[in-house]
C-alpha cells in the first residue's frame, strides 16, 4: 500500500480525474490532500529544483519560512479549499483523505472541525504557521490540541521557526493522545533534542529535493521507523511523489520497513480501514 501523506488541490491534483488516473500511474492507493489554489485550473509554479546538498539543507526551509512564504492569508483561501477537496472526496471517497485546513486563532473553528468530522469527511487538521499568524503555545492550540486528541484526528503542521518547535514538543508532552505531524521535517533535531521520548510525533518526507535520506535515517534512528510518513507536497516540485516513492524503494531498509513509511504508518495513525 502506497499512501502519499501530504499533497495540494492545485493544478492537475485539483482535477479529481486527472489526480486518480496520476495516482493508477504511480501505484498509489490514497493521497492526503490539503487546499493550495482557490482556482480549479491553476498551474502552480513548480520549483525544478536539482537534488543537490544546498537544497538538502535543513536550513532551506526556515529560511523560506522567513523570507519567501510568511504572509497572512485570508479565510477564504481555507474555506474555498476545504469546500473543493470536499466536491472531490465525494467522487472519489476511497482514494482521497481530507486534512482540514484552519487558522486556529479564529472564533468557532472547533465547531467548523465537529460539523465535519460529524459528516465523516475529515481525517485530520492541517496548520501553517507561514499562513496564520499563531504561536504553539496559546491557549487556541492547547484547545485544538485536546480536541484533537478526543476524536483522533492529527494535526499535521507547517512549522515556522525553531522557537515554534520547541513550543509543540512542549504541547506534545502535554497531549500525549493527539498526534502531531511535522511537515518537511522541520526542526527534527530539536524535536529530538526535546522530545525523543514522546510517541506521538510524526514526520513527513515531503518534499522530494530538500529531504535527504540522511536525515530520514536520522528519523528512523531516533523516533522509530513507523513514525516516518511519505509525504509529496505535490504538484509544487517536479515528479516529488514519483520521485519520492522511488527514493524510499532504493534505500537501504527491509521490505517491512519500507512498506511502514510508504502508506503503512499512515494507515495506522488514521485507523484506516483497508
Amino acid at each position: 500500500m502506497i499512501i502519499d501523506g501530504h499533497a495540494h488541490a492545485s493544478g492537475d491534483f485539483s482535477d479529481p480525474e486527472k489526480l486518480i488516473s496520476l495516482l493508477n500511474t504511480l501505484g498509489v492507493d490514497k493521497i492526503v490532500l490539503c487546499p493550495g489554489s482557490l482556482d480549479e485550473d491553476a498551474i502552480p509554479d513548480i520549483p525544478r529544483i536539482s537534488y543537490t546538498p544546498i537544497s538538502k539543507s535543513k536550513r532551506l526551509l526556515l529560511l523560506a519560512n522567513k523570507y519567501i512564504i510568511k504572509h497572512e492569508v485570508p479565510d477564504e483561501y481555507f474555506e474555498k479549499g476545504n469546500e473543493l477537496i470536499s466536491s472531490m472526496r465525494e467522487k472519489f471517497p476511497e482514494r482521497i483523505i481530507h486534512f482540514y485546513w484552519v487558522n486556529p486563532m479564529k472564533e468557532g473553528v472547533i465547531d467548523k472541525i465537529t460539523a465535519e468530522l460529524n459528516l465523516a469527511r475529515i481525517k485530520g487538521i492541517k496548520l501553517h504557521q507561514c499562513l496564520s499568524e499563531f504561536t504553539n503555545d496559546s491557549t487556541e492550540m492547547n484547545n485544538l490540541a485536546e480536541f484533537a486528541g478526543k476524536h483522533n484526528l492529527p494535526i499535521f503542521i507547517h512549522i515556522f521557526s525553531l522557537s515554534e518547535v520547541r513550543k509543540l514538543v512542549n504541547l506534545a508532552r502535554k497531549h500525549p493522545k493527539t498526534n502531531f505531524i511535522f511537515a518537511h521535517f522541520i526542526g527534527l533535531e530539536v524535536a529530538k533534542r526535546k522530545g525523543k521520548d514522546l510517541k506521538n510525533l510524526y514526520f513527513d518526507t515531503s518534499t522530494y529535493f530538500i529531504i535527504s535520506k540522511r536525515r530520514i535515517k536520522y528519523a528512523i534512528k531516533h523516533f522509530g521507523v513507523d513514525h516516518v510518513l511519505l509525504g509529496s507536497d505535490s504538484p509544487f516540485g517536479e515528479k516529488n511523489l514519483e520521485n519520492n516513492i522511488k527514493k524510499i524503494k532504493k534505500m537501504n531498509f527491509s521490505k517491512e520497513d519500507k512498506t511502514l513509511i510508504l502508506g503503512q504508518n499512515m494507515s495506522n495513525l488514521l485507523d484506516l480501514q483497508i
